[in-house]
């Protein structure tokens, strides 16, 4: 897998491990807009590794094409069904707590 992108955000709300959240109601709106690199290029309906930071991952499929060196964000990367889709929490956290979100084009996509 190649590295896509990464950003640290800031959890909306608590969580309990098992609970089932999606980048829509574990993020606000806000950080959702945080801008992060494109580091590598990929085409629409690619495979993205979402991972949360040991909190959780998730395969999402890029919304539109995306070139290396764009500065992009989780609302622009994904369509709303994408950042919608439940990730199992893997352990609990607090509010305000930061993740680094991970991301990689699956192999096969690139």
């Amino acid at each position: 897998m190649e590295k896509f992108a990464y950003v640290e955000l800031k959890l909306n709300k608590s969580v309990t491990k098992g609970d089932k959240e999606s980048l829509l109601s574990l993020f606000s709106v806000a950080e959702r807009f945080r801008r992060m690199e494109v580091l590598a290029s990929a085409d629409e309906g690619a495979s993205i590794k979402v991972s949360l930071e040991g909190f959780g991952e998730a395969d999402l499929a890029l919304g539109d094409d995306m070139e290396k060196g764009q500065q992009k964000t989780i609302m622009t990367l994904f369509w709303y069904s994408e950042r919608s889709k439940p990730i199992e929490v893997k352990r609990s956290a607090k509010a305000s707590e930061s993740l680094t979100v991970n991301m990689w084009v699956k192999a096969n996509e690139v």
